[in-house]
């Protein structure tokens, strides 16, 4: 009886929530309802891209995030993953440049707080800028079962993209042609010339301090009032740098058509795609090249199926890429972007009065030198990808079962032709003569091969796939082999993994599932290469149950899942397990290093370690017991649908050096399996779809809150408590504890008051130290942990709707807690830094410390280095949470009646947008969120296109 009550208990502890909503609308209706209603059960028949296979969405209890690549469409951008910000839970993209770039520039991404990587096709693959239109599907994989036959690459996660392979039917054809306007979220605002000057005087008066007589002063009242007038452009230049090398927009380009269907034995999809995408550069017509920074890139896709027979299919896939990105010569766009930062706008004119490129000894490096008369460099990339995979039913064998073979070959090859050439700069030494500085010479021409990279890929998986009355059972046993061979001779990396799965479901109610690999890294110790990785879950339809769909039938779906298991993950070098060693000439034939050695005494020389470290034999894999659980909920035919998931993950046997080391080897210690963390968090995902007449609309939100412990670094022992690490979160700051800024001297030489360094050194408006161990000193024992212990979020809102020939879509991206960064680090975010007080200064320098302005954002100005504010602290993290109405998209699609006319069975007209608006806690409105200092700014991005269907 105790028994049956706890059944019963469970049971309405489970169907709470699901009867909290629906009764509302149960009363609202009036009536009861007693009769089942029918279940849209679309969503769940749908099936989902997985590793090694698919499955039915409805029967899925991996954790697995899924997006249709129609959602990218909108996302005016050369790589995909710049659409994914904001759409899936557990993702977090981050944005660090905005420059034109290949695969990755300027773009990380992890899952859960670690790792991902990206397949394509089911082959690991090196490239994300890829066009949209060939992208069928993403699907996000998270969790041990879904990663486990990965091996040891399996602990992170896996964004796993599937093409397009041909829609069924006659053929369709697409044209899109899109063109869009990008320009600057935000770029640093430095000072006039005469700020500059006023402010660099200040500097120099509070750096004098009370030093006996006057102080220094660079810049007289006449110059500050030349650089204000600008009636001495050339000895008192005032150039606004960023105006003059940076265009305030610039172009991308892009222009796909693809055609799709099948025959009675053939399907296939063909894509062929063409992006230009240009910085924001200035060129001059004295070049008969391109000196701005451009990347152009064409891709073709061919995917083929064909039915050899009715029980073999034969699929083949091939991609080619050609990129072609162009950098001003020398220091390229990165290099011009650095010396916009530092150089004021009274360090030179950009000319002289007789045409020459002006500058000093101070400031050699003219921008616009850089930028227009350093030549160029060409970077030419070409990527090849071809899949073959054959696929036999062998159901007169065993009805259920089927083997595949795949092959994949991956070439990458790299080649940049250099154009580059130096100029001087001329400082004048009289009113019509000039000194030069620096040589002008001729344009190099030159060129050498990069990377060539090629990767293969070869599967044979057998499979069963079988449904017994109310059993469903399936298992996949697969063999693969990945082979990387690298650039400069290095011996191939290989990963060999042996995995199986098997599927068992119930009447659709019941679910289980286990997984496991024997997988090896060839670059591990012989004998120590292979170990075994394995994971399970359960889940249950609640939904099908007969108590569900007779009393609650606005319950359309309702699945609880778990999953738990120990993935790994190789963090290896090439070869760590070896003493490498190099040998050495000193010069001569015979030096004294030299010495005769074996029974043919051959000459050998004297030999010196290679390694930084010293080696570790004994170097193996990270693992990961990770635990997942879930619960899926679909309300009123799946009109309302939530996601919500716990994870779990404990990461053990992490590389990481000793925390008590010794040089007394004359070498470091090498990295080891000690190191263990723990990342947890939430994930919640809801949607409502709806249709009211004409009108359909669709509402997403989504949040993830990701946390870490830090459990076993192997920390020196510290000598104070708040000085160590363990036990926080992983990667967590350390520094001093900023209580405010000295305001007056009599503060300073209190000798109750404790300062760091000598009091003679410290001036009114520095920073002021906690003394955390009340030792009246300001040392290194009063650094302690000064991050956020807060969970990392990140969220997304997506909504989007149709109105009869009108479509639109918007996508809210946001972050918060945790997401600090120290701004020391940003450089231009300190004023005169650098050698002798050469650096930059900034708007926001302006609301710094002086007797007038005691709570200000900012210390007192100083020239060069100031060791007492330039130390790690609490008064330079800023806590940059952002939230960014990351894209928006509204298109018409002309009347059929009207497109027929001319030919086209569909025309639609469309603008997008990308990275339009932003609203942040950080005060420096000169720096975007994402992207500061010297990095090329994100970009606002407005795309207007035109697709036909024929």
């Amino acid at each position: 009886m105790n028994k049956r009550l706890s059944f019963l208990f469970c049971r309405r502890l489970v169907l709470i929530i699901p009867i909290v909503l629906c009764t509302g609308i149960l009363e609202a209706n009036g009536q009861k309802v007693s009769k089942r209603v029918k279940i849209d059960s679309t969503s769940s028949e749908k099936t989902v891209e997985i590793l090694h296979g698919s499955q039915r969405r409805g029967s899925i209890i991996q954790s697995i995030g899924i997006l249709d690549g129609s959602s990218l469409l909108g996302t005016p951008s050369a790589s995909f993953v710049q659409g994914l910000p904001g759409r899936l839970t557990g993702l977090n993209i981050f944005i660090s440049s905005g420059a034109p770039g290949g695969d990755g520039a300027g773009i990380g991404y992890n899952l859960r707080s670690r790792g991902a990587i990206v397949m394509i096709d089911g082959v690991q693959r090196s490239f994300t800028s890829i066009d949209p239109e060939q992208i069928e599907s993403i699907s996000v994989l998270k969790d041990a079962v879904s990663t486990v036959m990965f091996g040891q690459r399996s602990s992170n996660g896996i964004i796993y993209v599937t093409t397009k392979k041909g829609d069924k039917g006659t053929p369709q054809i697409s044209f899109t042609a899109q063109t869009a306007i990008q320009s600057p979220l935000s770029l640093p605002k430095p000072l006039s010339a005469s700020q500059y000057a006023s402010l660099y005087n200040e500097a120099q008066k509070n750096d004098w301090g009370l030093a006996t007589g006057n102080a220094p002063q660079k810049f007289t009242t006449a110059d500050i009032a030349a650089y204000e007038d600008g009636s001495d452009p050339f000895g008192h230049p005032n150039v606004d740098w960023y105006k003059t090398i940076l265009n305030p927009s610039s172009k991308l380009d892009r222009y796909n058509f693809n055609i799709q269907g099948s025959g009675p034995t053939v399907r296939y999809f063909v894509d062929l795609d063409y992006l230009s995408d240009n910085a924001l550069l200035k060129t001059s017509d004295i070049n008969v090249y391109n000196t701005n920074a451009q990347q152009s890139r064409y891709i073709m896709r061919s995917n083929v199926g064909a039915d050899i027979t009715n029980t073999t299919n034969l699929q083949v896939n091939i991609f080619g890429r050609i990129q072609t990105g162009n950098q001003p010569g020398n220091d390229g766009l990165g290099g011009i972007m650095s010396t916009l930062v530092t150089t004021p706008q009274n360090a030179y004119p950009v000319f002289n009065p007789n045409g020459s490129l002006g500058g000093n000894d101070i400031y050699s490096n003219n921008i616009w030198g850089q930028s227009v008369y350093s030549g160029y460099k060409l970077t030419d990339r070409r990527d090849v990808s071809v899949d073959l995979t054959l696929t036999q039913r062998l159901d007169n064998i065993l009805a259920g079962l089927y083997t595949k073979v795949q092959g994949s070959y991956n070439y990458t090859g790299v080649y940049t032709s250099t154009r580059n050439k130096s100029f001087a700069v001329f400082t004048p030494t009289s009113a019509t003569a000039y000194r030069q500085i620096n040589t002008t010479s001729d344009q190099a021409n030159s060129g050498a091969a990069g990377d060539r990279i090629a990767v293969t890929y070869a599967e044979l998986l057998v499979g069963y796939d079988k449904i017994l009355g109310k059993q469903k059972l399936g298992f996949t046993v697969v063999a693969n082999n990945q082979t990387t061979y690298p650039t400069g001779g290095l011996i191939p990396e290989i990963y060999t993994d042996y995995a199986a799965k098997v599927l068992y479901g119930f009447d659709n109610r019941f679910f289980a599932e286990y997984a496991g690999s024997y997988a090896g890294y060839n670059r591990f110790r012989p004998g120590t290469q292979f170990g075994f990785f394995h994971a399970g879950g359960l889940g249950w339809n609640i939904h099908n149950e007969a108590f569900i769909q007779d009393n609650i039938t606005c319950i359309s779906n309702l699945k609880l899942r778990s999953s738990y298991g120990l993935t790994g993950q190789q963090n290896t070098g090439y070869f760590d397990y070896i003493q490498q060693y190099t040998v050495w000439d000193d010069g001569r034939n015979l030096g004294e290093n030299a010495y005769w050695w074996g029974p043919n005494a051959s000459l050998d020389r004297g030999s010196s370690e290679l390694n930084t470290a010293l080696a570790n034999p004994n170097i193996t894999w990270e693992k990961a017991n990770k635990l997942n659980l879930g619960i899926d909920l679909g309300l009123w035919k799946n009109k309302l649908t939530l996601t919500a998931e716990y994870y779990n993950n404990r990461y053990f046997d992490l590389m990481q050096q000793r925390g008590l080391n010794t040089a007394i080897l004359g070498k470091t210690y090498p990295a080891e399996n000690r190191g263990i963390s723990r990342f947890y968090g939430t994930e919640v995902s809801i949607t409502f779809q709806n249709n009211i007449k004409d009108f359909s609309y669709f509402v997403t939100g989504n949040f993830t809150s990701s946390s870490s412990k830090n459990i076993f670094s192997d920390e020196a022992v510290q000598k104070y408590p708040y000085q160590a690490v363990t036990g926080l979160p992983v990667g967590i700051r350390t520094g001093y504890t900023a209580i405010g800024l000295w305001q007056s001297y009599d503060e300073i030489n209190n000798t109750a008051n404790a300062v760091f360094g000598t009091r003679t050194s410290i001036r009114p408006g520095d920073i002021r130290y906690l003394d955390r161990n009340n030792d009246g000193v300001i040392n290194n024992d009063d650094r302690g942990v000064i991050g956020s212990t807060k969970s990392f979020m990140f969220f997304g809102l997506n909504l989007g709707g149709k109105y009869k020939g009108f479509d639109f879509s918007i996508l809210f991206q946001g972050i918060g807690n945790n997401a600090t960064i120290n701004i020391l680090d940003r450089q231009g975010e300190i004023a005169f830094a650098g050698t002798g007080g050469r650096g930059n200064a900034f708007d926001h320098n302006l609301d710094r410390w002086t007797p007038e302005n005691p709570n200000a954002s900012y210390p007192r100005v100083w020239l060069g280095t100031n060791t007492n504010n330039e130390l790690p602290s609490t008064y330079w993290v800023r806590d940059v949470s952002f939230i960014r109405l990351k894209n928006a998209e509204i298109g018409y699609t002309i009347a059929e009646n009207i497109s027929k006319k001319v030919g086209a069975n569909s025309i639609r007209l469309f603008v997008n947008g990308l990275n339009l608006l932003t609203t942040s806690v950080i005060k420096n409105r000169s720096f975007d969120p994402e992207t500061y200092g010297t990095a090329y700014p994100l970009q606002r991005v407005v795309n207007f296109g035109i697709n036909l269907k024929f």
